[in-house]
């Protein structure tokens, strides 16, 4: 939850001075947008880092296994 928090509030920022530089033209409601954009964003790079995550776990875990085994010769 930590990280998604971090990754809410840089999203917020970059929202943010995209709609301060002309971004607020193109929707009506500036904080309702901004919001709802943070944090589709937000989700979208948790989920993507977790899943990195993940999978430098299972290559350490592949590469575990692969040292214990015997080659076959």
């Amino acid at each position: 939850m930590k990280n998604f928090l971090g990754t809410f509030a840089i999203s917020l920022i970059l929202c943010y001075i995209f709609l301060f530089f002309g971004g607020v033209l193109i929707f009506e409601n500036f904080w309702a947008i901004l919001v709802f954009v943070a944090l589709i964003i937000a989700i979208l790079t948790t989920v993507f880092i977790h899943q990195e995550t993940k999978i430098e776990e299972l290559e350490a875990r592949i590469k575990i296994l692969e040292s214990q085994s015997k080659p076959k010769e």
